[in-house]
């Protein structure tokens, strides 16, 4: 029987796509949330409850973003071929599609929440990693696992949200911006996920590494889990605007494919 708990007070993290926040911050995380991950996975039986972790939220919210990008420019495949090919003629110029509009609304950009558990809670191993029955071991090497409470998470224990640097058409037409290079930055943590996941790498060198060379080990950018918070982040321009919006979800996608194929990693 899995006794692990993680106490009250304890941080913890999940990876979802910007446009869960809403419903999320509505009604909660349900306890029967899907696990994220990719088609070239194999099928694991994993325990109920909802995913939790540290590194491995990136990879939640990474295989969240990576599953809808792909799904939207297969629905709009045209429209959005258009686009792509106006962002290539034209470097650093915002194309004027009205059509992208709707589009815009249903492209979601990665996100990271902190979760502050209001009670002592159950934790299910991560089978990615260890046996079932090795939930300690999971937390404490892997910082993965499944969180089983009665009801999931609610709302009110979710205290921040982590986003990337988001870019206008300015930064992407000027050699070496720093927005650029901070998002390409956000987007290692996420290729980071990818490596534990692929590779087994451990959590603990990984963020590690990240931290000396960075100074972090979070996305760059970052809310409080308020109604204020959550206002101030579908306000900003990259996220209001629909070819900003999809410019963003363009360059997140590149960086990530980029440096997972640098460790040899498909991303399908």
């Amino acid at each position: 029987m899995n006794n692990f708990k993680l106490a009250a007070g304890s941080r913890v993290k999940y990876g979802c796509i910007s446009t869960s926040l809403y419903p999320i911050f509505r009604h909660g995380i349900a306890l029967e949330t899907v696990r994220h991950g990719f088609e070239q996975e194999p099928a694991t039986a994993m325990q109920p409850g909802v995913m939790v972790g540290e590194l491995m939220a990136y990879f939640s919210a990474c295989a969240a973003f990576c599953n809808g990008t792909s799904a939207l420019h297969h629905k709009y495949q045209d429209i959005l071929g258009k686009f792509v090919s106006a962002l290539q003629d034209k470097h650093g110029e915002k194309p004027v599609m009205p059509e992208l509009e709707v589009i815009a609304s249903e492209a979601g950009l990665p996100v990271i929440l902190e979760i502050e558990l209001g009670e002592d809670c159950v934790l299910a191993a991560d089978d990615n990693f260890v046996p079932a029955d090795q939930a300690e071991k999971s937390w404490k090497l892997w910082r993965s696992g499944a969180l089983q409470t009665e009801n999931g998470i609610p709302a009110s224990w979710i205290k921040k949200f982590y986003f990337p640097r988001l870019l206008d058409y300015r930064d992407v037409g000027t050699s070496r911006s720093p927005r650029v290079l901070e998002q390409t930055t956000d987007s290692a943590l996420m290729v980071g996920g990818l490596m534990q996941s692929w590779h087994k790498d451990t959590p603990a060198d990984l963020l590690t590494a990240f931290q000396k060379q960075y100074g972090r080990i979070n996305f760059s950018q970052s809310h409080e889990f308020t109604e204020t918070g959550l206002e101030r982040f579908f306000n900003l321009n990259a996220m209001l605007d629909p070819a900003t919006r999809l410019l963003n979800q363009m360059t997140i996608w590149q960086d990530v494919d980029a440096l997972a194929k640098k460790q040899q990693i498909t991303l399908g």
